[in-house]
């Protein structure tokens, strides 16, 4: 099930989709698959549901399959699952170009139960929340060098192409867990109680409730962005009037505090800390050197998928 208005919606929205599996409760069983993104306000935002016996491989290529109908096969697509084979399978066979993710807190929640060993989630989850290489390098040597065992595992069995944020091959902007899904499965939580039909319903009913709220909300907006990007970059418009700024030409500044020296490029819109480049929105780093012209100028830095209009 695809409402149209989740399918025209899907392509003013950032390529990232989560995909996750939850059990029905009903005398039927089964289980609800869901794949759903996230709007550029950071709410959830689903495209499609299916209701299957069992989550495997057939069950998994054929949603897949049926997603594909919908939202066809745009450049630069990417899914994240908790790593669920079929899901990893049904993406291969059905979405081929796509770049496949892992959830990095069900990554680290593996190592947990596998390994017991709190420093290694620790090393782990800074080594994949890591925005610049080095540092990530850094971290996943220590690793290596303290946890061997736990290196092995994230590097042979697991991918550190499918966890590690710098390393990743597409582009998942803020998008490292499926928590999205997650808070789709805690809405739902009643209703995955009832038939399947009345579940259907409950789920267009939210969907409706939730389309209506954003429109109206959306209809009184003055910012160029959404009010959770406008809020997030505001907190660190704060932070970045600690730094100093050298202007070296029309292009690229110089930005030095907060223990680490950077280069930014308003036009490539790069910094050499990483997140200017990998969330598609100004470090603090850019919105200093943005500030520079305009206090209004860091609106421009923006990716178009963050913009009120859009």
């Amino acid at each position: 099930m695809a409402l149209g208005v989740s399918i025209w919606g899907f392509a003013c929205m950032r390529r990232v989709i989560c995909l996750d599996g939850t059990f029905l409760k009903s005398t039927c069983k089964g289980t609800l698959l869901i794949a759903t993104c996230q709007d550029g306000n950071y709410n959830c935002y689903p495209i499609a549901w299916g209701v299957v016996d069992l989550e495997r491989d057939e069950s998994w290529t054929w949603f897949l399959t049926q997603l594909k109908v919908v939202i066809g096969e745009p450049d630069g697509l990417v899914f994240i699952s908790d790593r669920h084979p079929s899901i990893q399978k049904g993406v291969a066979t059905v979405f081929p170009q796509a770049t496949y993710g892992a959830c990095y807190w069900h990554v680290g929640q593996n190592l947990r139960n596998r390994f017991k060993s709190k420093g290694a989630n620790t090393l782990f989850n800074q080594a994949a929340e890591a925005y610049k290489l080095s540092e990530f390098r850094a971290k996943f040597a220590e690793l290596e060098r303290r946890y061997p065992h736990v290196h092995e595992y994230l590097s042979n069995q697991v991918g550190v192409e499918k966890w590690a944020r710098s390393m990743f091959a597409g582009e998942r902007y803020n998008i490292m867990t499926t928590n999205i899904v997650e808070a789709l499965n805690s809405t739902l939580k009643k209703a995955k109680e009832y038939p399947l039909l009345l579940l259907l319903d409950s789920i267009v009913e939210k969907m409706v409730e939730w389309f209506n709220e954003r429109w109206e909300k959306a209809q009184n907006l003055t910012s160029p962005l959404t009010p959770e990007c406008e809020r997030r970059l505001r907190h660190v418009w704060g932070e970045a009037g600690m730094l100093a700024s050298t202007h070296i030409n029309a292009n690229k500044w110089v930005i030095r505090g907060g223990g680490y020296d950077a280069v930014v490029y308003l036009q490539q819109m790069t910094c050499t800390c990483k997140k200017f480049e990998l969330e598609k929105l100004p470090c603090e780093h850019a919105l200093r050197a943005a500030g520079e012209i305009g206090e209004n100028k860091f609106y421009e830095c923006c990716s178009i998928y963050y913009s009120a209009s859009y």
